[in-house]
């Protein structure tokens, strides 16, 4: 009975870690703190069960930093990742997997100006 009631807790427990929302730092840069700068645009959409977020910066290379900053911190918790650079610019994206959906996290740098996205199922930011 014993053995039971710890099986039982650790499944309680691993279900519930599982069920948590991601957290992720890239997502807290649309808590609206860019919602008046005039270099920033940005986009957010929920449709059919989907999330899509993203911001078009022009010009602003201070803000560019802080989501590289983010990414940077959400990295360890992808399942893949992968950057390139070249002449088109930079490119660094991310798939981080929760509660058994994948998020897609991406930024697109080129001339001093920057594209950034996460989108996913509803079901991952739970």
């Amino acid at each position: 009975m014993k053995h039971f009631i710890i099986f039982l807790t650790l499944l309680f427990s691993s279900l519930t870690a599982m069920a948590k929302p991601p957290h992720l730092a890239a997502e807290q840069l649309f808590d609206g703190r860019y919602n008046t700068e005039k270099s920033v645009r940005t986009s957010i959409s929920k449709a059919d069960g989907f999330y899509y977020r993203s911001l078009h910066i022009t010009n602003n290379p201070g803000i560019i930093k802080i989501i590289e900053t983010a990414l940077k911190k959400d990295a360890p918790r992808a399942s893949k990742s992968f950057e390139q650079e070249g002449e088109g610019g930079r490119y660094t994206s991310l798939k981080i997997i929760s509660n058994g959906e994948t998020i897609d996290i991406g930024l697109q740098q080129y001339n001093g100006s920057a594209f950034f996205f996460i989108k996913g199922k509803e079901k991952a930011f739970k």
